[in-house]
């Protein structure tokens, strides 16, 4: 699914002539925000979690696709509102999406993320979306079609959504945004709804020939590659062996907050640090090597005719 970009105060003439092109509205600290319902899945889904917090602000962050995302650091009040909500149907816990396959995903979501794959039942996505049984069949050939949709969605959100535009928030280097991913490790480990890595569970619960496997294993994959371009962009030595130590570190500390450690993403930090350090050092190595050959193959200018 593509991502449709918020306009942030205003929409152009054009897009008021076509209808109302942005009806979710959202007010965080005196700023308007308008999305396409698609994007307003993602506001509903963090006014449910934090309407009654109080606490960090909400950052508004984009990647390199140019999406506008919302990046919710602890407890972060917002207020979302349905311009057209007198045509939708709403609930006590806020508004909700019309687009029936977003709010089958967006039911599912919770189910998958919390539940193996085989733990969740066409019961409990029809009662979670509050959708009939031929809607689901409509949209979803099968729950194993609406897991690979809820990766997707996690990819989205998590990947792109969180650490992506979280780490280019914090820093425009290289070397530090890769620290800063265990920065906001830090942040996700601790909010209330942390669930751990959905591409790692799915994985493992259905093994790497499964479809569903091979999917986590390309959003993994992915997620690793993110991770070599900022080495390549760094400096260091073999950024893509570099990617796969610092993807163990990642999941490492996914694994440990699970557990309850409070500090394994400084933890991890903190051996990212030595990590980086001993690329950085094998680059410079590499370095003095070349330099040191392409020396040895210079002409003595005392031997030079003419």
């Amino acid at each position: 699914m593509t991502l449709s970009s918020p306009v942030i105060d205003e929409r152009s003439p054009d897009e008021v002539a076509r209808g109302r092109a942005f009806p979710i509205e959202v007010l965080v600290n005196g700023r308007t925000l308008r999305a396409t319902r698609s994007m307003g899945e993602i506001f509903v889904r963090a006014a449910r979690v934090n309407a009654t917090s109080a606490g960090c602000p909400l950052t508004v962050l984009s990647h390199s696709d140019g999406v506008e995302l919302l990046h919710i650091t602890g407890a972060t009040p917002i207020v979302v509102r349905d311009l057209e909500a007198s045509a939708s149907p709403t609930t006590g816990n806020g508004p909700t999406v019309n687009d029936l396959p977003e709010r089958i995903v967006s039911a599912a979501y919770g189910l998958f993320a919390h539940l193996a794959v085989h733990e969740v039942t066409r019961e409990q996505v029809l009662e979670a979306a509050a959708v009939t049984a031929s809607e689901l069949d409509g949209e979803f050939a099968s729950l194993e079609a609406l897991a690979e949709a809820c990766l997707k969605r996690r990819e989205r959100d998590w990947t792109i959504g969180l650490v992506r535009a979280g780490v280019r928030a914090r820093s425009d280097r290289p070397e530090e945004q890769l620290l800063a991913i265990f920065d906001v490790f830090d942040e996700w480990f601790h909010r209330s709804d942390y669930e751990a890595c959905m591409f790692v569970n799915v994985l493992l619960e259905m093994g790497k020939d499964h479809p569903l496997g091979r999917a986590s294993v390309e959003h993994l994959t992915y997620i690793r590659g993110l991770v070599s371009g900022l080495a390549t962009e760094a400096g260091l030595a073999e950024p893509e062996e570099f990617a796969y130590s610092w993807h163990i570190l990642m999941k490492g500390a996914i694994i440990n907050a699970v557990e309850g450690d409070g500090a394994a993403a400084r933890r991890a930090q903190s051996m990212g640090r030595a990590l980086i350090a001993r690329h950085r050092l094998a680059a410079q190595e590499a370095q003095n090597e070349e330099a040191h050959e392409a020396a040895a193959h210079q002409l003595d200018p005392r031997w030079a005719v003419g």
